[in-house]
């Protein structure tokens, strides 16, 4: 059936097409209800989700927007606090108070100074002091002793400092001297008795103190009781030593904060490493030795996202082999920062509880080897799954104008139709659009600039034409090259055994081609041979095509038994891989054509694939194989009658360019759609399949006559 102007007509009619729109912004997710009503019981239900779809849809920010619009109880505030100089804890503050604690704080560590003077003070120096005479008078009397038993013996006793010495003649008495290591050693003792009463003395002062101070703190963070009474220990052993205290040791690491009805904290942490993950626990080096303290532990995305929701990205995770760790924190509920491994021992760290939704998103190819894992199932227990195509509906033609508008762009009717018809184009259906969002918003900042500023019709035409020309390139090259006779295809004439068959290169970019197929038959014992595939160059698809097209010759021409023919088939010129089945028609027509010994018409090319039963399969990249013909045949030349074959199971997806449809308009080129290899033969070789000297009885003779030279050749070997 060869298609009209009208059937193959699919754009979108341009009324009033400079309008300039004004359009509301769309929901998020518009025309992925699917993928919206998953993710909203994932949120309603706490659940951690995965999000999957092909690249360029803008999950991530339909999903940013989406968690923004969400309204839940603020999160507290989270803050890693020092018990000593070597244990950490996780304090959990209510919204907006950790500011408050940290001033406290810092108001108790400014009390170093106070204590200095407190000490300073009248009434701690008369204490002091009295301590002080305390022990003097013991020692006065343990010296007047002394002196007193050294003299009834004869001699004197001497003080040099700290130093006690006997003075007198001959050796000084055994007992004598022994009762001066006595006294000296006392003194000693009375001395260190003294430091510690001093001590105790300046820790009481200091604690009286710093209880006064202490007491308002502890009655409005009574969550912090234990970092509080830590932080006042401290002090107080500072008053009670001088042992020098460092302030950020002792000041609490602010992890998160909110405010109250604000939003829930959003992390997107596009590089899942795990120190970027869990956190980190920094050191300091100073001449070889490494020191570390509570001002050092750097938050991760688990970190920030507490009381909200983490979204990553799924090939981050396993590029970055972190997914091992992030399991075991999420099933376990708690994670630890991360430390150098040729660290010393450093902090004792208390594990942050996780409280959060995590949010992976990524193609489905990034999900393999993740969905593998028993646990994956348990942890991402709702699967969010986004359509790479919209309906193509006026609803949704209508979303994607409000969405563009809300991205800053003004656009007209006529240039939202465009878009509109372009991604309809993309996704190679006319009742689906591409629901890649941010390909689309590309091609719209790029018909911007060539529109100055405004959408158009005629700016989106451009835009479009534009990037064909950039990437037209390789298809200039291998235009001129089949214009020069480098490439040997016909669009004219006729050939045995030889047809036009419409592949697309599969490097990018992805353009249509004409390849000229060839076929041989012989006599032979049912043998079918892809030269391609026996050359290392056929996928598996494309030999599972040939097979099926044997299984097709059998069922239609040897139901007795085996086809007495070896037929080989080969894509001529053809240098790399191959595979896809959409050759099997024209591998078919062109295999056929070699054993009836019937002419093909090579101003036709052929797509299409077959089943076992002759029925003519849809296949994909329909539009860009037919303009690559097109194309072709415009740099051979135009004769009026060349044209394509495909499978009428394609109707829906064709969305040509406008120079092929005028070209049709025009009857230059023509566009034939049939269901069955019996439609394509007759197209091709314009001969009947059926009846008196039908297509399908010169097959048939041909087969026989291969039947009797191979017996023939049987025969003769044997005798």
């Amino acid at each position: 059936m060869e298609l009209s102007y009208e059937a193959l007509e699919w754009r979108t009619p341009l009324p009033e097409q400079d309008q300039v729109l004004d359009l509301p912004p769309p929901p998020p997710f518009f025309g992925q209800e699917r993928a919206k009503a998953a993710l909203e019981l994932a949120v309603q239900g706490g659940f951690h989700a995965y999000l999957v779809g092909p690249a360029g849809l803008g999950k991530h920010e339909a999903l940013l927007a989406y968690l923004s619009s969400q309204r839940v109880e603020t999160p507290p505030d989270l803050l890693y606090v020092p018990l000593s100089e070597r244990k950490v804890a996780v304090l959990t503050l209510p919204s907006g108070q950790e500011i408050e604690l940290a001033e406290a704080v810092d108001g108790l560590l400014l009390e170093v100074g106070h204590l200095d003077e407190l000490f300073r003070q009248a009434s701690f120096l008369r204490e002091k002091s009295r301590l002080e005479a305390q022990f003097a008078e013991q020692q006065g009397a343990q010296l007047a002793l002394l002196r007193q038993e050294a003299q009834a013996a004869g001699f004197a006793l001497l003080a040099n400092g700290e130093r006690l010495e006997l003075s007198g003649p001959g050796p000084v008495p055994a007992d004598l001297s022994a009762r001066l290591e006595e006294v000296s050693l006392g003194r000693l003792a009375a001395r260190a008795a003294l430091e510690v009463a001093l001590r105790r003395l300046r820790r009481e002062w200091a604690l009286h103190y710093l209880n006064a101070r202490l007491e308002p703190l502890l009655q409005r963070f009574p969550q912090a009781r234990g970092y509080l009474e830590a932080l006042k220990n401290r002090l107080a052993r500072y008053a009670e030593t001088g042992e020098a205290l460092d302030p950020a040791q002792w000041r609490p690491n602010l992890l998160t904060s909110s405010s109250s009805g604000a939003p829930p904290p959003i992390v997107y942490e596009p590089y899942a490493t795990a120190p970027r993950l869990f956190g980190r626990l920094d050191y300091v080096v100073e001449q070889g030795v490494w020191s570390t303290n509570v001002s050092l532990i750097r938050p991760g995305a688990v970190h920030r996202a507490q009381g909200g929701y983490l979204i990553l990205d799924a090939l981050s995770l396993k590029r970055e082999g972190t997914w091992e760790a992030f399991k075991r924190a999420l099933r376990n509920g708690q994670v630890e920062p991360v430390t150098e491994p040729q660290a010393p021992a450093g902090l004792e760290v208390e594990p942050f509880p996780i409280q959060m939704q995590v949010m992976l998103v990524g193609t489905a190819e990034a999900f393999e080897g993740l969905e593998d894992d028993p646990a994956f199932g348990e942890i991402f227990r709702i699967r969010v799954e986004f359509s790479p195509t919209l309906a193509a509906t006026q609803e949704n033609m209508t979303a994607l104008g409000g969405w563009l508008q809300a991205q800053g762009f003004r656009l007209t009717r006529g240039g939202l139709v465009r878009l509109y018809d372009e991604a309809r184009r993309m996704a190679e259906q006319k009742n689906r659009m591409d629901a890649r969002l941010v390909e689309l918003r590309a091609l719209a900042e790029e018909a911007a600039v060539l529109g100055g500023g405004l959408l158009t019709a005629e700016a989106v035409d451009k835009a479009v034409a534009a990037r064909e020309a950039r990437s037209f390139l390789s298809e200039e090259e291998f235009l001129r090259a089949v214009q020069e006779g480098v490439w040997s295809l016909k669009t004219q004439g006729t050939g045995v055994g030889e047809v036009n068959s419409l592949v697309v290169v599969e490097a990018p970019p992805y353009w249509g081609r004409p390849a000229r197929l060839t076929a041989r038959a012989a006599p032979g014992h049912d043998h079918l041979i892809s030269i391609d595939r026996e050359a290392g160059l056929g996928g598996q698809i494309f030999h599972k095509a040939v097979l099926t097209l044997a299984g097709y010759l059998r069922s239609r021409y040897a139901d007795a038994g085996p086809l007495p023919a070896t037929i080989s088939l080969a894509f001529e010129q053809s240098y790399v891989s191959i595979d896809g089945d959409s050759a099997g028609l024209a591998e078919l027509v062109a295999a056929l054509s070699a054993i009836g010994k019937f002419p093909l018409r090579q101003d036709l090319a052929v797509t299409g694939a077959v089943d076992q039963t002759g029925k003519v399969l849809a296949v994909g990249a329909i539009n860009a194989k037919v303009e690559g013909f097109f194309r072709v045949c415009q740099a051979l030349g135009m004769t009026g009658t060349q044209g394509v074959v495909l499978p009428r199971a394609n109707l829906p997806n064709l969305t040509l360019r406008a120079e092929v449809l005028e070209a049709v308009r025009k009857g230059q080129f023509h566009i034939y759609a049939v269901e069955t290899v019996e439609e394509a033969l007759e197209l091709l070789s314009g001969s009947r399949v059926e009846g008196y000297r039908g297509l399908h009885s010169r097959i048939r003779a041909a087969l026989d006559e291969f039947a009797r030279l191979e017996e023939g050749r049987s025969e003769k070997e044997g005798g």
